[in-house]
């Protein structure tokens, strides 16, 4: 049996290294817990539970086999975020190894900590001088870094994931992860020996310092494309709008000139009027009538935003001399994000016309359909094409215009995904059709 101090020493040891890291790393991911708070907590519980009795394994029963034991420890921790989280893969595997190297930087610092200050308690296995130097350095690092995951790490995860990026950017805090796993499992030292040697933790902190800063710079990179990312969803809108304007001011200055002529035809129509000269009155009445200008807009759907694009893309296509055809009906009350579907439906119109604007077919046609059915917005975007399509080595389609995989494609896929809906791609026939299926929320 063992004392019972020991067991408290364990168990001191397992909550302190166990609940700051849970709760910082699961704080950016607060609103997208796949299942309710007490569902939540319950399993946190459970995996407290564990990490407790890996510890008591690791420090009483099993010590020879500290080291599978904390692969155990840390297998369990990934699970449960991947059940309990419902976020982007790459967004959590990210902030899971990142905040796992700066756990594994606290341990080693507080052992070196423990080893100088109370050197015959450091190479005894969780005590309680090792607790409380944990505490302390806990203190020191966890708590500015609270602050920063608040003002900036937290804000970034919490975006919608616009871009594939996240799916190897956690690569970087797994080569640092890679990297502790040697130092404590792979050296002819132990891991006990090397982080008594302070010149050793040293080094390591230089090398996490380097790796947080890497880590920063990611994270000003992604919310750097958030903002041009809505920077070009405004641009689209301005754009929208300045169309808008000239219609209205063409509409206007036509409606000037029939004014300003319409003292002249009141003339011609009242000498016809006089001389009694009916037909030739009527005549003259049908064709200043078919010269009179057209005051109706071009009406594609019912839907604002859609219409707006359809009326743009459409004046530019007749520009490009590109036919462009539309059998859309589209609601105005979607229950989808204005900008969301002036984002989608922008990038797809976009990519259509470019792609046509460098075909070399004098017969170039861009289709449009749009229906809602079964709360469902079903939406194809049909483009004349006879080139090769580009893909990378993950299918990703590359863009015809740049270097990389095509941002739109990329952005309406995502869209398409947050609507819990279906994006797909092909290419037959001489055209290149892109089918997008979002669920709607019309309550």
């Amino acid at each position: 049996m063992f004392p019972f101090y020991r067991i408290v020493e364990v168990i001191c040891y397992s909550l302190i290294n166990f609940v700051p890291f849970f709760v910082l790393a699961l704080y950016p991911f607060y609103g997208s817990l796949r299942f309710s708070k007490s569902v939540t907590l319950f399993l946190a519980a459970i995996l407290l539970l564990l990490q407790v009795g890996c510890g008591f394994l690791a420090a009483l029963l099993l010590p020879e086999k500290k080291g599978l034991l904390s692969v155990l420890s840390t297998s369990v921790y990934f699970l449960f975020y991947f059940v309990a989280v419902k976020a982007h893969f790459g967004k959590l595997l990210f902030t899971l190894l990142m905040f796992s190297d700066i756990a594994n930087l606290i341990v080693v610092l507080s052992k070196c900590v423990e080893g100088l200050i109370l050197p015959e308690m450091a190479v005894q296995p969780y005590r309680w001088s090792f607790s409380v130097a944990m505490l302390l350095m806990e203190c020191i690092i966890l708590i500015p870094l609270y602050f920063y995951i608040r003002r900036f790490f937290a804000k970034m995860m919490k975006k919608e994931e616009k871009l594939s990026a996240w799916c190897y950017l956690w690569a970087i805090p797994a080569t640092f992860y890679l990297i502790w796993s040697y130092y404590l499992y792979g050296g002819k030292q132990s891991a006990l020996e090397q982080a008594l040697k302070p010149v050793n933790v040293l080094f390591l902190l230089c090398i996490n310092l380097g790796a947080f800063l890497v880590y920063h710079i990611v994270v000003c990179l992604m919310d750097e494309y958030d903002k041009n990312f809505a920077l070009k969803a405004r641009n689209d809108q301005l754009a929208l709008q300045k169309l808008q304007y000239e219609n209205m001011k063409n509409k206007v200055l036509e409606t000037r000139q029939a004014r300003h002529d319409l003292h002249h035809h009141i003339a011609v129509l009242s000498g016809y009027l006089h001389d009694g000269r009916l037909e030739e009155l009527e005549s003259y009445l049908a064709s200043y009538q078919n010269s009179m200008p057209d005051d109706s807009s071009i009406v594609f759907c019912q839907n604002y935003e859609a219409n707006l694009l359809l009326s743009y893309f459409s004046q530019k296509a007749k520009e490009k001399q590109i036919a462009f055809l539309v059998h859309a009906d589209i609601p105005e009350n979607l229950g989808i994000d204005k900008v969301d579907i002036s984002v989608l439906l922008g990038n797809l119109l976009e990519n259509a016309l470019d792609a046509c604007i460098l075909e070399e077919d004098t017969h170039k046609n861009i289709v449009i359909r749009g229906q809602v059915k079964n709360n469902a917005l079903f939406l194809t975007v049909d483009n004349t094409f006879h080139g090769k399509v580009k893909k990378d080595r993950n299918g990703m389609y590359l863009s015809s215009k740049h270097e990389g995989e095509g941002i739109g494609i990329e952005s309406a896929r995502q869209i398409a995904l947050r609507y819990h809906g279906m994006f797909q791609i092909t290419c037959e026939d001489g055209m290149f059709c892109v089918s997008v299926m979002l669920l709607l929320n019309r309550d």
